[in-house]
């Protein structure tokens, strides 16, 4: 809702706040009303006097994190707007019915803005929230008889300058069919033709918040000033500044602030980094058909195309996803995430959720068999479904629970079927100056590793992770763990420096004498030519059997991932006793690789394991054994 009006009055008293709350309380069931009587949200979070957040600035906001309605009834009153109770209440609420409704749909809202606004990015979470506002208040008034225009009317018009506002204001009017200037500032040019095509835009995408988005957001592009020549010479940084300045003026930077929708640090965003629609192309409501129908080439012989039709290159699996970097800025402006590095590993954990593999298991010696034992005492802190209620009213009539309430105890008897063990994973990131930045790129090897990391944590393996790089840069999870997000935090961290394998770590982790109770453990690597380091290439004398020592140490074999040429993954091959060696021919490969690789590994018996290539026979596109000439 909009926080732009005429003059303030005079601030209201406590009592008058006081008689204000109940009665907004008391037309709260009416707003909802307004979306359909199955409507459902609690009461909405009524706000004195310095009890708002001093980051909202508007008198009216909805927070898709906590699912409510907050209002600012002091603000409401000094704006002059009590009487207009149903109007925004109802309006917020369709921040919960229409749009966004959550924070998935939120940042797809936020992604969407900021392809459309192209080098305005910073106006997105304002773009987004005036589409949503001309979505709900156009549902409102048309289907639900709910006074839209009086509550603009009573807001006032836009300040002079308010390019933006006043395109809105102007297609409230033609929405609406009303009278030029009764919203709009009758002292300041009206964008009457980018008006006509928002208006179009609003009844074509009207359930389609997503969909509209990239065109609204490319209408107010343009009106704030020209697009950057992508043919033109580059321009100079100061050029650049005062190009964008200038259009982000006309944009204007929240003085005609909107309700806001809230996330807070820790929100979860679900489907985001794959959506496939998130890079395709934005068409100006000019181009869209689905807002101007059919334009037909006079010469082109080819039909008209469909006015319903999903706009060209909008539709499942085109596009591509978003880059970690892009998720970043989105979950920031969004308000879910402030650091690089959370943002990262929620982006490599969403990617890797499609690729999830079940990880490999052994057999221990038998699993325990449950017994019926006696009953014991049943406490308040115990699951309420375990109660014995035959036995507990046997024992006493008066139910007194933690006193006369007992459950079955049961006791663990030795079967004799074999129960699965998980195999642990040891996983080594390359992450020398030849790798990308998982963080701001996307990072083959980063996904790839979160991809086995995370199927070996839903196995109920123990991971430890580590990146490495040169001498003494290494980041892990400092042992083995459960913790996915220490997991995952090992995975994204970055060097770009040297090459030298962290041998110290994999002799400390696999002693030549380990604990005969330890489970059984998978190492795997993923480098490139770098790998030669594991084995004593630029180490210190007698370095080289480390690795060795190490994989029969953890008696759960161990793979090299290489990209690297047929000779040195070869040379690999034969000092590496112990090791599987993958040759990838690109690093894009490493996703069908870590899909099979699960299966390939332990296809054979623990006995008859061997090292070395794997056979051309169980090739897959993009993994050659060594010695296969690409």
């Amino acid at each position: 809702m909009s926080a732009r009006g005429p003059a303030r009055r005079r601030g209201a008293s406590g009592a008058e706040i006081d008689a204000l709350r109940l009665d907004w309380a008391a037309q709260w069931p009416q707003a909802l009303a307004a979306w359909g009587r199955f409507t459902r949200l609690h009461a909405p979070v009524l706000h004195g006097r310095g009890q708002t957040p001093a980051d909202v600035g508007s008198f009216a906001w909805f927070s898709c994190t906590d699912v409510e309605v907050h209002i600012d009834l002091a603000d409401i009153a000094d704006r002059g707007l009590a009487d207009h109770a149903v109007a925004v209440l109802a309006h917020e609420i369709g921040h919960h019915v229409l749009s966004p409704g959550d924070l998935s749909t939120s940042a797809l809202l936020l992604a969407r803005a900021r392809t459309g606004l192209v080098d305005l990015v910073d106006a997105a979470p304002l773009i987004s929230n005036l589409w949503s506002d001309l979505l709900i208040n156009d549902r409102l008034q048309r289907r639900s008889g709910i006074a839209m225009d009086a509550l603009w009317r009573a807001i006032g018009p836009p300040q002079p300058d308010d390019v933006v506002m006043q395109l809105v204001a102007r297609t409230y009017e033609l929405l609406w069919s009303l009278p030029s200037s009764t919203l709009t500032q009758p002292a300041a040019p009206i964008p009457e033709a980018e008006a006509g095509l928002c208006a179009r835009l609003v009844r074509a995408y009207a359930d389609d918040p997503v969909g509209g988005i990239g065109g609204f957001a490319a209408l107010v592009r343009r009106l704030a000033g020209p697009l950057p020549d992508p043919g033109a010479p580059d321009e100079s940084a100061a050029a650049l500044a005062d190009r964008t300045d200038a259009a982000s003026s006309r944009i204007g930077t929240g003085r005609a602030a909107v309700c806001a929708q809230h996330g807070e640090a820790g929100g979860q965003v679900v489907g985001l980094s794959g959506d496939p629609t998130l890079a395709t192309p934005v068409l100006h409501p000019a181009l869209d058909p689905r807002v101007v129908g059919p334009v037909p080439d006079p010469g082109d012989a080819e039909p008209a195309a469909d006015p319903n039709a999903a706009p060209p290159g909008v539709g499942p699996g085109s596009g591509q996803a978003l880059s970690p970097a892009a998720y970043h800025q989105v979950l920031t402006q969004l308000g879910v995430s402030d650091s690089l590095e959370e943002s990262a590993r929620r982006w490599y954990r969403e990617q890797a959720a499609r690729y999830l593999v079940p990880f490999p298991t052994r057999t221990s010696p038998a699993v325990l068999e449950p017994l019926l034992a006696a009953h014991e005492l049943w406490e308040v802190s115990d699951d309420l479904g375990d109660i014995d209620w035959t036995a507990t009213l046997l024992r006493s009539p008066v139910v007194v629970p933690g006193v006369t309430t007992v459950q079955r105890g049961h006791d663990d008897s030795p079967g004799s079927d074999p129960a699965p063990e998980p195999v642990d994973l040891d996983l080594y990131l390359d992450s020398s100056g030849s790798m990308p930045d998982p963080r701001g790129r996307v990072s083959p090897i980063a996904l790839a590793g979160a991809v086995l990391a995370l199927s070996a944590l839903r196995a109920g393996a123990r991971v430890q992770a580590t990146t490495w790089s040169g001498p003494n840069q290494i980041a892990g999870t400092g042992g083995f763990t459960r913790d996915p997000d220490a997991v995952l935090t090992a995975i994204v961290a970055h060097f770009g420096g040297g090459t030298s394998f962290p041998l110290p770590l994999l002799a400390a982790t696999h002693p030549d004498l380990p604990d005969p109770r330890r489970r059984p453990c998978h190492i795997a690597v993923i480098s490139d030519d770098g790998v030669s380091s594991m084995f004593g290439a630029g180490q210190e004398p007698g370095a080289d059997d480390v690795a060795g020592r190490a994989v029969r140490s953890a008696a759960g074999g161990g793979s090299l991932i290489l990209l690297a040429s047929a000779q040195v993954v070869e040379h690999i091959a034969s000092i590496a006793p112990g090791y599987d060696v993958y040759a990838v021919v690109e690093w894009e490969d490493l996703m069908p690789f870590a899909r099979e690789f699960v299966r390939r590994t332990w296809a054979r018996s623990a006995g008859a394991r061997s090292a070395g290539v794997r056979s051309p026979g169980m090739r897959s596109p993009g993994i050659q054994p060594p010695g296969v000439r690409r």
